[in-house]
């Protein structure tokens, strides 16, 4: 189910605030080439400029958010503990949860920052909503669809230029179509469902 769009790196600027609800506990790391300590890492979901962010855990649904570029994504980061320096890789990977196949992967160097009320943890700089892994998620090749299927999403962050420690946590999620009725959800479910193939679906712009 590899996507066909490409990764790309964007420059816009975004609006960050994370969520205070408890974490889905992590499946920690193993240590980076320094011997650094493994990294703890509670992966959670952008929503949208000034709306924050949510913690993901086991089961939720994750936004496939229509992307100006086109296709539809998820936008990923991370808080993590334990990290020294103030540069992180973020990889994010969609697997299929019966064969453990990946899906699609999405990395991203970002900037790291304190988070706000949560001393000794840190995430991606949340002034700019590109410093977040964005996971293009369909449309997808293999004619299966995405929107309502189950994926195991692996985040994996990277500490760079200290010890290189490293964390990785894993979890199932749902990719979701907006609820809300109208022309973008009927785009997404369009794109984001079974038998897609270019030209099948109506632009929610162009109708």
């Amino acid at each position: 189910m590899r996507s066909a769009l490409a990764i790309v790196v964007f420059t816009a600027a975004g609006v960050l605030g994370c969520s205070n609800e408890s974490p889905s506990p992590g499946t920690g790391g193993s240590g980076g080439s320094a011997g650094g300590a493994p990294l703890t890492v509670e992966p959670y979901l952008y929503i949208a400029e000034g709306s924050g962010s949510l913690l993901l855990h086991e089961g939720d649904p994750i936004e496939l958010w229509g992307a100006p570029q086109g296709g539809h994504w998820s936008r990923i980061g991370a808080r993590v503990g334990g990290f020294g320096t103030d540069t992180a890789k973020l990889v994010v990977r969609a697997r299929d949860p019966d064969t453990q196949t990946v899906i699609v992967e999405a990395t991203r160097t970002a900037p790291m920052v304190p988070v706000e009320g949560a001393p000794g943890l840190m995430q991606p700089d949340p002034t700019n909503m590109y410093n977040m892994a964005h996971v293009p998620l369909c449309p997808a090749d293999d004619g299966r669809g995405i929107d309502g299927a189950k994926l195991l999403l692996e985040v994996q962050v990277i500490e760079l230029y200290g010890d290189f420690s490293e964390g990785t946590t894993s979890l199932g999620v749902v990719p979701r179509c907006p609820s809300e009725a109208g022309p973008a959800r009927d785009y997404c479910t369009c794109e984001c469902g079974p038998d897609y193939v270019p030209g099948k679906c109506a632009s929610p712009t162009n109708g």
